[in-house]
């Protein structure tokens, strides 16, 4: 049924070249059966005509055509060295714009303030400008990597104000086992105990960047948060508190990655700015 739908739409398209072919046959057949009863000036006529309804049932393939001296230049040819050409542009174009884009994105990577409104800017502007042209360029590559460092930058904004709830309990944590040991210590053994059991809070990761590259830095924090604060109250009966927020942004920011690519808007971009 498909060969049969994908014929008749062939046809329907192709139908003057079928027709010019058909008493292309016709005349060329004729102009055999006039030659065998020797009419050779009728012959050459009806030859002719056949010859021209061929180059008409194929005039779209040809970019020029002399005449009967036969110069002619295959259009489909030229179209397909074209078609060659502006795929090879087209990769050259794609490369050229993943290194602008990214050389924006990572430029000023460890100043306080980053500039995501003027990288997303650059992106929009670019890949706009290329749908403009008429280039189809697939750029899913380049937004899946301008999200990583996105989400990166958002992520490190919370794990910063986490590092330093968490550093608030272990100093109240420290305090408890100075207190309960006192100086000098009494009980090594005892003090060792509690000592590893300080070491146990995290306070982040060794590559947090490298991490981001790869999976969820964001759901990752949510768990180094959990840990850090259970280990805190089990092991010292403290409260590591932080602003609700903080947690909630990180649970937005783990979701995001879970469903990319990002749907950026100004307020993620404050986010990443480190503005809010």
């Amino acid at each position: 049924m498909e060969n049969v739908k994908a014929a008749s739409k062939w046809i329907a398209i192709n139908w003057e070249r079928i027709l010019f072919a058909v008493f292309g046959a016709a005349f060329i057949c004729v102009s055999f059966l006039l030659l065998f009863f020797g009419k050779v000036t009728e012959t050459a006529v009806v030859f002719g005509l056949g010859f021209l309804c061929f180059i008409y049932a194929n005039v779209a393939r040809f970019k020029r055509f002399k005449g009967l001296g036969f110069e002619a230049e295959l259009w489909e040819d030229k179209q397909k060295e074209a078609a060659d050409l502006i795929e090879r542009l087209r990769d050259v174009v794609s490369i050229y714009t993943r290194e602008i884009v990214l050389g924006k994105v990572k430029s000023g990577r460890w100043v306080d303030k980053q500039d995501w409104s003027g990288r997303w800017k650059l992106y929009d502007d670019l890949v706009t400008q290329h749908s403009v042209l008429g280039q189809k360029i697939d750029f899913s590559e380049l937004k899946k990597e301008m999200d990583d460092y996105f989400l990166f930058d958002m992520t490190m904004a919370e794990l910063e104000k986490i590092r330093e709830a968490t550093a608030r309990g272990t100093t109240l944590a420290m305090a408890k086992i100075n207190k309960e040991f006192g100086n000098p210590i009494q009980n090594v053994d005892g003090y060792n105990k509690r000592i590893a059991q300080y070491h146990t809070i995290k306070f982040g990761f060794e590559d947090p960047f490298e991490i981001a590259m790869k999976e969820d830095l964001a759901g990752r924090v949510l768990s180094l948060w959990d840990h850090s604060k259970t280990a805190l109250k089990e092991h010292f009966d403290v409260d590591a508190k932080i602003d609700a927020k903080v947690i909630e942004r990180v649970e937005i920011i783990s979701k995001f990655f879970q469903s990319r690519p990002v749907q950026v808007t100004d307020e993620l971009i404050k986010w990443a700015n480190r503005e809010e």
